[in-house]
């Protein structure tokens, strides 16, 4: 997706194909700036292939329904990843290190993991109950769409809407924390670059189900300021 100096990659985080894609872009983009989807927490356990660990410290920082969220999704994303042979994340990794060879200047637009395992804390008990019954028992509704997905690839645009409105419909504290959220904060990232630096090219890496909605308030943004 583009819009003015701005090209935004949406990429799956165990796919080989997002990596592939990633490199690609910005290999023929050649752009001033790549923006991932990292904070600086994130970058730092990527580039130093930390595991999490559990700690008094972050599970103050986090919450007790954060922690165990990131805990619980790490590893299934560890898992997803041994199954086809990728390594979760590796797309923003390269992205970072795609843009140093490059010699492109790198930003960090998430918003702070902190924060999103705090936002995470606070949904109700019941969606908390759901979401725990889900993990459990598997995910309601997703498995009952008939839709042949490979891992290995991103996930298509349609695929990636209907399953954004699945999480949104059951788990509406989670999706706001997770994705609204977000959203929000990388397009306000995003368009604060855009206006800061009018005349460099820019390439954002975000996760597929982020990609829509943040280059849809990237444009309200950047049009408002004008």
């Amino acid at each position: 997706m583009k819009h003015e100096n701005l090209t935004i990659i949406g990429t799956s985080h165990i796919a080989k194909d997002s990596v592939r894609r990633v490199t690609e872009t910005i290999t023929a983009e050649k752009p001033d700036i790549v923006a991932v989807e990292l904070d600086h927490a994130r970058l730092h356990a990527l580039l130093s292939e930390e595991k999490p660990r559990f700690s008094i410290a972050a599970l103050r920082a986090m919450g007790l329904t954060g922690f165990a969220f990131f805990t619980i999704g790490g590893l299934l994303q560890r898992k997803l990843g041994r199954l086809i042979g990728a390594v979760p994340g590796e797309e923003m990794k390269t992205a970072v290190e795609v843009a140093k060879q490059n010699n492109a200047r790198v930003a960090l637009i998430d918003q702070p993991l902190s924060i999103t395992m705090r936002n995470l804390s606070k949904i109700r008990l019941r969606e908390k109950l759901r979401l725990a019954k889900d993990v459990i028992f598997g995910m309601a509704g997703l498995e009952t769409e008939k839709v042949n997905i490979d891992l290995s690839k991103t996930p298509t645009g349609s695929f990636v809407e209907m399953a954004m409105r699945k999480v949104k419909g059951r788990y509406p504290g989670l999706y706001k924390a997770l994705v609204t959220d977000r959203d929000y904060y990388m397009a306000k990232m995003l368009a604060t670059i855009m206006r800061s630096e009018l005349d460099s090219k820019i390439v954002a890496v975000v996760g597929a189900g982020h990609e829509r909605e943040i280059m849809r308030l990237v444009k309200k943004q950047t049009e408002r300021s004008i």
